[in-house]
């Protein structure tokens, strides 16, 4: 029994490493056209332009039940529609004091059984220096169901000489009464929901930009109550770190990509150094005890993509960008890069812990991944492509250009669960992405 045991247990890990091994990236060109196979690519099947007061879409998300959507605009309001028609089903007032010249009420995720989705506030809309707090609205109306208290900046480092804690009454009054914004507030970043909506998972950062971009934490909150469950505040890690730096970080960490790894109950995130790192339950405890972020543990690493480039001098340093993990939990795909260019893909087995490919020069911003076989691609700027890729097969379904295909790389999202994609094409114009011969699930 025993024996047979070990040769079933060889040959499902053969099985499992053989699956992944024809996992593989089609060339993608930065210049010219790109190739696409016309018997299985995916094509825009329908338009609709929402009923959303001629207002510029900021963000959109599907609804669980695939017919409708919920859309911010730059305005400060939100929406649900139909995606039958584009009709409006409610709008909802989003106003703030501190809107930044392309901004909006961002809806980071919904839940599971469609009842609610996350947003946020702003802690005082009359006052421009007040920062964004995360919240839960309800689909039904777009009402506000639960608010979670503004998160201040527990930073504090020694060897930068850098100190964040809430200091206090006196200072905080005296800090307004000069005309500044407290240095001690953080703002919501992104949020969703984990463990079948149960959880939240939130990102936060300095409410200040420039080299403040060190300052991030990872909050896990308990849906129902609000209560906060774990904390994690970013850090370098120590074969990496300069303990001279804010975190001992020497790039600034301009995104802060992470996802939840449901069948370990772990968190994946990646960093400004080119580390993806995992977290458990027990190490987030650990950093959240420790005070001076120069000793807090960062967690295990679990892989550094490497760059081809030969115009960039240090290949381990490529700057994590965006993060996503096949729904199996078996490959994650993560690019990385360096702010002048030369953003690469890379595909790494979680199983066999080896990197699977890594892209030609494609400068990839934005990656979901509905199914272990489809990938999606938004490139890093506005200006970019938009690829859905087969993996399996390595051949390229879908290509953006400049007219009837366009696309806003940035703007895009997947249904929850049938093979359909739906994003924001020229004006307020909202495409359906299908391919041929009907829908089917991923």
């Amino acid at each position: 029994m025993r024996y047979t045991n070990l040769v079933l247990t060889f040959v499902f890990i053969s099985l499992a490493t053989n699956a992944q091994s024809v996992v593989k990236f089609p060339f993608i060109s930065n210049q010219g056209a790109n190739v696409m196979n016309s018997d299985s690519s995916w094509q825009i099947q329908s338009r609709i332009t929402p009923s959303i007061d001629g207002q510029t879409i900021y963000n959109i998300r599907y609804h669980v039940d695939g017919k409708s959507a919920i859309i911010g605009t730059t305005d400060f309001y939100l929406y649900r529609i139909s995606l039958l028609d584009g009709s409006m089903i409610w709008k909802t007032d989003a106003k703030m004091m501190y809107q930044k010249e392309f901004d909006g009420p961002k809806i980071f995720d919904v839940s599971p059984d469609g009842k609610s989705f996350l947003s946020f506030g702003q802690s005082d809309p009359n006052l421009q220096t007040s920062e964004r707090f995360l919240l839960i609205r309800s689909t039904e109306n777009g009402g506000i169901t639960k608010v979670f208290k503004p998160e201040f900046s527990l930073f504090h480092s020694i060897t930068a000489d850098i100190d964040y804690r809430y200091p206090g009454d006196e200072v905080r009054l005296s800090r307004e009464e000069s005309g500044l914004a407290p240095n001690w507030i953080l703002t919501i970043d992104n949020a969703k929901f984990i463990d079948q909506g149960k959880r939240i998972l939130a990102s936060y950062k300095h409410n200040m930009d420039g080299p403040h971009f060190y300052d991030r934490r990872l909050i896990v909150y308990d849906t129902n109550t609000g209560r906060k469950l774990n904390d994690f505040q970013l850090t370098a890690d120590p074969n990496s770190a300069d303990w001279s730096q804010p975190a001992g970080f020497e790039i600034a960490h301009y995104q802060f990509p992470y996802q939840y790894l449901e069948k370990r109950n772990t968190i994946l995130y990646g960093n400004a150094h080119g580390r993806i790192h995992e977290l458990n339950d027990t190490t987030m405890n650990q950093n959240s005890k420790i005070s001076l972020v120069e000793e807090k543990p960062a967690g295990p690493i679990i892989y550094i993509p490497q760059s081809d480039s030969e115009d960039i001098q240090v290949k381990d340093r490529q700057t994590i960008r965006s993060i996503a993990i096949t729904p199996d939990g078996n490959t994650l795909y993560c690019s990385g890069g360096v702010e002048s260019g030369y953003i690469q893909l890379y595909a790494f087995n979680l199983t066999t812990k080896k990197e699977i490919f890594r892209s030609s020069l494609f400068d990839v911003g934005e990656i979901l991944a509905p199914s272990s076989q489809i990938l999606v691609l938004g490139s890093f700027t506005p200006s970019g492509k938009f690829y859905i890729v087969d993996t399996k097969k390595g051949e390229i379904l879908f290509a953006s250009d400049d007219d009837e295909n366009y696309i806003h790389p940035n703007l895009f999202i997947t249904h929850p669960k049938q093979k359909e994609i739906l994003a924001l094409s020229t004006g307020n114009q909202i495409v359906f992405l299908r391919p041929q011969g009907g829908t089917t699930p991923w």
